[in-house]
């Protein structure tokens, strides 16, 4: 009776953590656009679809990649995937570039938001490069509370920098 017990324990402890799982595919469907235009670049657009993400005007390129969750909690999850492209270096040389972006999609104000992130070598951390909203909810200029939170912190002060001499 006291191993029936117990794995009854355990699946009802389990049961809440899978009420809670998000379908990442069904929260990235469709397209999402940048909500700021950073001067004459055109903005970058996300296309998702799957496990598939299409990007136009991210590294000056088009392209389809299969994107991955690294990371997933109750009401968030980040994503990254990878991009390799050719880039001709001053002095004529060929060399391959791989670029590996990561997106934390969450929600405020019941508005879903995919948020780019990077790690601000500064002292701060966490900051968000770029936000992007669906197109059906887009508003030029938008940035949300977790941008302004993040990025408004001051660096560490003295900061050192390093150099190869």
């Amino acid at each position: 009776m006291k191993l029936y017990s117990a794995i009854v324990s355990i699946l009802l402890s389990l049961l809440p953590a899978s009420a809670l799982a998000i379908d990442v595919a069904s929260c990235l469907e469709g397209t999402w656009v940048e909500t700021v235009q950073y001067k004459e670049y055109p903005r970058t657009i996300l296309h998702f679809k799957g496990n598939t993400l299409r990007f136009e005007n991210m590294f000056g390129a088009t392209a389809t990649v299969e994107y991955k969750v690294t990371e997933k909690k109750a009401d968030e999850f980040s994503i990254t995937f990878e991009y390799c492209y050719k880039v001709k270096r001053g002095n004529g040389r060929i060399v391959e570039r791989c670029e590996r972006p990561d997106f934390l999609f969450h929600m405020e104000n019941g508005r879903p938001i995919l948020s780019e992130t990077a790690i601000e070598l500064d002292g701060r951390g966490l900051v968000i490069q770029g936000e992007f909203l669906r197109t059906d909810d887009f508003v030029d200029g938008f940035q949300s509370e977790l941008s302004r939170k993040l990025n408004s912190r001051k660096p560490v002060g003295n900061v050192q920098h390093f150099s190869h001499n």
